[in-house]
């Protein structure tokens, strides 16, 4: 069998893989990881630019800002455009790769067929972004463009060798609404997107602060974590609610708004503040906040839904709540600020989920070694 080191791959995604911000870290984050595991070839990025771009972008308008930023993201032309730039660029390095590795649906490698296998990586799928409501990735997306979008995306994931997802919930979804066999599709999950990594410094739980990390606010359960902190407020008067992400105007006592940190050490320092994490998100694609927090042995409450079931395993690494349930958050987060042995115990376990499942090494390591038995 052919050794890791001697795979040759090149890498197909959207925007710079040296970015640390880039697709929320995974870009950089899974690139970097297989240069160092395999001879990475290339990564070729397939944004649409210039006046292809400019004119996707009218095609795509809409007052609303996030919902045109959506549409000229995810749509069918676009998808057609991508594959094509990735086509021309794969036929001039024709014969110096193994393996494609593409990062999510949004284009094929190519129109027709490969001279090799390619495999691809996903956090979710349209079918379930237009079932997560609103404020979801797929909100956008409906008759005659949901129809298109569906049957691109289905053409990925028949023609990929391998498939793989960040969860067991993705995994069931492409097998119940994709129809795609489970042997080919493998869960190697995700990991942080903090430059410090785990924390190894003890963990103290008597500070009484409550960590919300997410720049959609109000997808991500941000009113709901405003009306269950007031509640806690009412029987916890030391309690503090910090926010990162999101910028905001809000002027109440014991919330503290930081907007978007670009500052790494700041943000550190913000999860080994908190004694709880909280993100009661109504559509969560994966959660890499969650893996983030437990990194520094902060437990976590999410919502039943997505993902974060895996994630989190209610009453082991934290607790769950429905969608838009404030009352029940502010109990468990009460729970959880009371009850030092409690949080100890649930952000130990997270803790180890991290060393061992939720880790950028870890879920590397498994897809290149996958890679390396289809060559």
């Amino acid at each position: 069998m052919m050794l890791p080191q001697q795979l040759r791959v090149v890498g197909l995604t959207l925007g710079d893989a040296e970015d640390p911000s880039s697709r929320s870290g995974v870009n950089h984050n899974v690139f970097s990881r297989m240069s160092s595991r395999c001879d990475l070839i290339d990564v070729i990025d397939l944004d649409v630019r210039g006046f292809p771009k400019l004119l996707l972008a009218a095609m795509s308008f809409s007052f609303d800002r996030r919902r045109w930023g959506n549409k000229l993201h995810q749509n069918p032309q676009a998808f057609k455009i991508r594959t094509g730039i990735a086509e021309k660029a794969l036929a001039e390095i024709r014969n110096k790769y193994d393996v494609v590795f593409q990062d999510g649906a949004m284009f094929l490698p190519s129109n027709g067929d490969l001279p090799t296998p390619f495999v691809s990586y996903h956090d979710s799928n349209i079918i379930l972004a237009t079932q997560g409501g609103p404020l979801a990735h797929g909100a956008h997306c409906g008759g005659e463009r949901l129809r298109k979008t569906i049957q691109q995306e289905a053409e990925v994931y028949r023609r990929a060798a391998l498939i793989f997802v960040m969860s067991d919930w993705l995994k069931r979804s492409l097998i119940q609404d994709f129809k795609i066999s489970e042997s080919k599709i493998k869960t190697v999950y995700a990991g942080i997107n903090l430059d410090s990594g785990i924390d190894h410094k003890p963990k103290l739980y008597d500070g009484r602060t409550i960590l919300f990390v997410g720049k959609n606010f109000d997808r991500k359960g941000g009113q709901v974590v405003l009306k269950a902190f007031r509640k806690v407020r009412s029987t916890i008067r030391d309690a503090r609610l910090v926010i990162i992400g999101p910028q905001l105007q809000i002027d109440e006592e014991g919330v503290e708004v930081r907007g978007f940190v670009r500052d790494r050490d700041l943000l550190t320092r913000s999860y080994q503040e908190a004694s709880v994490f909280v993100l009661p998100s109504n559509f969560e694609p994966f959660g890499i906040a969650f893996c983030e927090a437990f990194a520094h042995r902060v437990p976590c409450i999410g919502t039943n839904i997505c993902a974060m079931p895996e994630i989190i395993e209610h009453g082991r690494g934290g607790f769950l709540v429905e969608p838009n349930d404030h009352e029940t958050l502010a109990d468990w987060i009460c729970e959880i600020l009371r009850d030092g042995h409690l949080a100890r115990q649930m952000g130990a376990y997270g803790y180890t989920k991290v060393k061992t499942t939720f880790n950028w090494d870890v879920v590397v390591d498994k897809m290149v070694q996958h890679c390396v038995s289809l060559v």
